[in-house]
């Protein structure tokens, strides 16, 4: 089972593992829903949204880890966005995917984290920038990736227990297809959540 050790490091790893596998998708066909967005159209906020629903038993007091995208974004594949959801009550965490507008939640493990740093975890109204805004932030710096698939996420807290390197906290990471860097020194950007300022990773 994985521990909260990971927590901090997911993000990073992941976008690791996207870089490397960066490729076309195959289109998703949106299901139809009367009380969401359409799917195709569903930013990383939307589904937020649907996916805090599918704790709210399990973990009435969640708060947000981890948001990213499940698989590569391309201009014609329907974006899939998983969450890291944590209780400070019971510190276990709880996996949430959803797609299609429908939210898939499964147990990820304990956080193991103090009560200190569980109150250190901002609350879901600090996360001021969604996904299209941050993908169109992350252009302004990177105007290579306009036409190249890309991935993204955060974390919206780094434990103490987290490995050096880290993902910064409360920053979205977008990270484009290293094979259309032109003079760029890097495919990655880095966008505060708040501010939405941009720039290139280093």
């Amino acid at each position: 089972m994985r521990t909260a050790r990971h927590l901090g490091i997911v993000l990073a790893l992941a976008l690791v593992l996207a870089a490397g596998a960066l490729a076309g998708c195959s289109n998703s066909t949106p299901a139809s829903s009367t009380s969401a967005p359409k799917p195709a159209a569903m930013t990383a906020k939307d589904a937020y949204a649907i996916a805090i629903t599918a704790v709210a038993t399990s973990a009435p007091d969640g708060k947000l880890l981890v948001c990213q995208a499940a698989d590569t974004i391309t201009a014609t594949s329907t974006p899939i966005w998983e969450y890291l959801i944590g209780s400070p009550k019971t510190n276990k965490v709880y996996a949430v995917l959803v797609q299609n507008g429908k939210p898939q939640a499964s147990e990820y493990g304990s956080a193991g984290l103090s009560p200190a740093e569980w109150a250190a975890v901002p609350a879901a109204d600090a996360w001021k920038i969604d996904s299209p805004e941050a993908h169109d932030k992350a252009l302004t710096v990177y105007p290579s990736g306009k036409t190249a698939a890309y991935f993204m996420g955060f974390v919206t807290y780094v434990p103490k227990s987290a490995a050096k390197g880290a993902s910064k906290q409360m920053t979205w990471i977008v990270s484009f297809d290293p094979a259309s860097k032109g003079s760029e020194t890097t495919s990655t950007v880095n966008v505060d959540m708040a501010t939405g300022a941009a720039s290139l990773a280093k």
